[in-house]
């Protein structure tokens, strides 16, 4: 058997989830081997514990355009927001942003909207080939679950990547998609201060499945039908008041699913990975008696529609958690051979709805810029296209992100009565375009970072190919 080479050598891609799958997926069109590992159980692999995610322009068309993703997998991952109704913590109606009616297009094809994280999953799971007939997770054909990548070195020709279940494997790029406690940048950075960031608010997050017939089906049909939205899926929104402050948002990421999440400010920063769960971001599942009690207290004079969303959802299925982003933002990417992608470099809190998109774009940026090295065979190709991904434009682009983020964060949550009466009358008078149109903000810099890396490698690299490694 030949002896394998830096050309042959597959690149390691540490996590599973969208950002992993995407460069995964990323390097088979482009016919590069790979080997990709995830701590998760294959069971536990697509979990979903209440994920929905908006879905900006720039990861969709990578999505849609680029890898040519399925669409009956992106149609069954994906929907449009038709109907976003907003009210305050009394009750008391905002808007109702009839999103049906305007057909906001973030692209040729689709509409602004939404994801399920899991079955997003599914789909990029589903177009690598790395699911059987029955949809259940194949992890012989290049995707090895319940196994971690802990550490590396990089040597002239690989990098040798330590696994958690003792044995090393080489390949000739490492791609570290391992999330907000990425074991990869802990052990990169493990000389440096790269303490977390927090950032003032904790979440109660979920997932509440709608039973036929039950009060929480009476409750949201009886909002759809007074409002008018009955022909449509409904989010919901819930600004908070001086009385009572807080965000509460729910959207129904599956038929009558709804991914919900309600945030408030906490002085006190719990503990950023409170469990080893990274399926909950580090958050802790709460207990029965947990949930109860801390549901009463949150849930005390709210309307009937959020009490009856987060009481009704399973004690599994509720996650809370603190909102964190990293304090140190000037830190490199990237050491030799080795890059940080998504949440374990660009961690940001989810009041911008930018997290999952900055990963999906990372894992597509690295992994052509990978992709066109291992092609090009010229000596130091492949450090030099981790050192190109290493962008002070993209770092400076996300940290404006990043900060926005925590704005919004603390506007969401504040007491001050002056800024809880303007963040209620902003979405009371905006319109829906110009709502629209904040969301999707922070994908300038994704845009940013395709546009440069399609000036230093030209046309995206891509074909049928398929090139998996056991």
């Amino acid at each position: 058997m030949p002896e394998a080479t830096e050309t042959t050598l597959p690149v390691i891609i540490a996590g599973a989830g969208p950002c992993g799958l995407t460069a995964a997926l990323s390097l088979q069109r482009a016919g590069v081997p790979f080997l990709l590992y995830d701590r998760a159980s294959s069971a536990r692999l697509c979990r979903n514990a209440g994920s929905g995610i908006d879905m900006a322009p720039c990861a969709v068309d990578i999505l849609e355009n680029e890898l040519r993703v399925s669409r009956a997998g992106l149609d069954k991952a994906m929907r449009p927001y038709e109907y976003m109704h907003m009210f305050d913590s009394s009750g008391k109606a905002l808007n109702t942003y009839r999103l049906k009616d305007l057909q906001l297009k973030i692209t040729d094809s689709r509409s602004f909207g939404f994801a399920n994280r899991s079955d997003l999953q599914r789909a990029l799971l589903e177009e690598l080939g790395l699911t059987d007939g029955d949809g259940q997770i194949r992890d012989d054909a290049g995707l090895h679950c319940g196994v971690a990548v802990t550490s590396y070195e990089n040597h002239s020709d690989h990098v040798e990547v330590q696994l958690s279940n003792g044995t090393s494997v080489k390949g000739c790029a490492l791609l570290a998609c391992d999330g907000i406690h990425s074991a990869i940048r802990k052990h990169k950075h493990r000389d440096v201060d790269d303490g977390f960031h927090y950032c003032g608010q904790v979440a109660w997050w979920g997932k509440t499945t709608v039973e036929k017939g039950s009060a929480l089906d009476d409750e949201l049909k009886k909002m759809a039908r007074e409002n008018d939205m009955e022909d449509g899926n409904v989010s919901l929104a819930m600004m908070g008041t001086r009385a009572k402050p807080g965000i509460f948002f729910s959207c129904e990421v599956a038929e009558g699913v709804h991914a919900w999440v309600y945030v408030l400010k906490e002085k006190n920063p719990p503990a950023a990975n409170a469990s080893d769960d990274l399926t909950r971001r580090g958050g802790v599942a709460l207990t029965g008696e947990q949930k109860q009690e801390e549901m009463a207290k949150l849930l005390e004079n709210c309307p009937p529609v959020v009490v009856a969303i987060m009481t009704h959802a399973s004690v599994d299925d509720v996650t809370r958690a603190g909102f964190f982003d990293r304090k140190n933002q000037t830190l490199s990417y990237v050491d030799g051979r080795v890059a940080l992608l998504g949440d374990a470099v660009s961690l940001c809190s989810p009041m911008m709805g930018q997290g999952a998109n900055m990963a999906i774009v990372d894992g597509f940026v690295a992994a052509q810029r990978l992709a066109a090295a291992t092609q090009s065979g010229t000596e130091g190709a492949i450090e030099q296209a981790l050192v190109d991904y290493d962008s002070d434009t993209r770092r400076k682009n996300n940290w404006t992100v990043i900060k926005k983020a925590r704005k919004y964060g603390q506007w969401g949550v504040s007491r001050n009565r002056f800024v809880s009466w303007f963040m209620r009358m902003s979405v009371k008078y905006m319109p829906a375009s110009m709502l629209v149109g904040e969301v999707v903000s922070g994908d300038k810099s994704n845009q940013k970072f395709v546009k440069s890396l399609k000036s230093d490698i030209g046309e995206t690299i891509g074909s049928t190919s398929v090139s998996l490694q056991q």
